[in-house]
């Protein structure tokens, strides 16, 4: 069975309300995390405002860097963005509907959508915060801790706080919340 999340990130003036793209499948921080820092460090070329932007564009069947150009769906409408992940899309009657417009929700309300987790990325410090379905933050990874090509120093940091945490772990589940 698979678990849906949000994805998006907050403005500066109200960081407490949420802008953020649906994502179908594989919506569990031990897939998300290190997909969205795959993301990052190539597509995005290590700029965590590309990285917001690139997943506001869509709603997502997946994310996932490995998506190219030539990945098909067997599904009318959904289309690839390479190295991003596959695009959602519904349709009515053999039509492909519209793109639904940005999602945009106070984190407080979470509770009443039809995810499992929220991701908030923060371009200005390129973290990415882990939120339960209910809207309480459990975990925060820093982007350049969780790519393959991170130093010894940043896999080794740790801060005394889990929440602060700036090293990729395999998943916050199971943090205190």
């Amino acid at each position: 069975m698979s678990t849906h999340c949000y994805v998006g990130t907050t403005g500066p003036t109200n960081p407490h309300v949420v802008h953020a793209r649906f994502v179908l499948f594989d919506g569990y921080p031990a897939a998300v995390v290190p997909t969205l820092a795959r993301i990052w460090a190539h597509h995005a070329r290590r700029d965590a405002a590309a990285l917001a932007a690139a997943v506001l564009a869509h709603d997502w069947e997946c994310l996932d860097h490995r998506i190219t150009a030539v990945t098909t769906s067997a599904f009318a409408g959904q289309q690839p963005v390479p190295g991003v992940g596959m695009t959602l899309a519904t349709s009515s009657g053999g039509v492909v509907d519209p793109a639904e417009p940005v999602s945009v929700f106070p984190l407080c309300q979470a509770v009443h959508l039809d995810a499992g987790w929220i991701y908030v990325i923060d371009p200005a410090t390129a973290t990415v915060t882990v939120h339960t379905d209910d809207g309480d933050p459990i975990a925060r990874y820093r982007l350049d801790a969780c790519t393959s090509h991170a130093s010894a120093h940043d896999r080794a940091q740790t801060t005394d706080r889990a929440s602060e945490s700036p090293r990729c772990l395999r998943s916050p589940v199971g943090l205190a919340r």
